[in-house]
């Protein structure tokens, strides 16, 4: 058997143990590195085939949080938080898989939510629910991209209507 500590990368028929090692020469090699980014890439690919599965769920969380928010003012800020944890990690992945609409929308939704001095009050939390109402469109809907002119539309309405709300306090 061969393992990594009596053969190197470029051992005959031995895929690496590390993605980023490259196969059959020496790091940084130029045929090394497209192999490594090929790999990358084609992990991203996979990935992104289930991302609509899985931001969905992300926003029935924060939709739970946002029901608990409503429903239970005393641990109002609490759930609030939660929501903004959800924003945070569909700003951070809408993009990477093909969904810049929804990063914009998430980075909105964090805007309003990150504050943890702020006493959310009603309207907050109906704007809250605007937010969760268009990101599950676009996943729904499966809009990539920035979702055209109505998506840039929406996105700054809903982003506007945020700095004014947070304006007003």
């Amino acid at each position: 058997m061969v393992t990594s500590s009596t053969a190197g990368p470029s051992a005959p028929g031995r895929q690496p143990d590390d993605p980023f090692e490259t196969p059959g020469g020496e790091p940084g090699e130029e045929r090394g590195m497209a192999d490594v980014l090929a790999r990358a890439q084609a992990a991203v690919a996979d990935l992104a085939k289930d991302y609509t599965t899985w931001a969905r769920a992300d926003v029935d969380r924060a939709r739970k949080a946002l029901e608990a928010a409503a429903s239970d003012p005393a641990q109002r800020a609490r759930h609030v938080e939660e929501m903004f944890r959800v924003a945070h990690d569909l700003k951070g992945q809408g993009a990477s898989f093909g969904y810049p609409l929804v990063t914009k929308l998430a980075d909105s939704l964090c805007r309003l939510t990150r504050d943890r001095k702020l006493s959310y009050g009603d309207q907050h939390l109906d704007l809250a629910k605007a937010h969760l109402d268009a990101v599950q469109l676009v996943l729904a809907k499966e809009i990539k991209g920035e979702g055209g002119q109505l998506g840039a539309d929406l996105a700054a309405k809903l982003d506007r209507r945020v700095t004014e709300l947070l304006n007003s306090g």
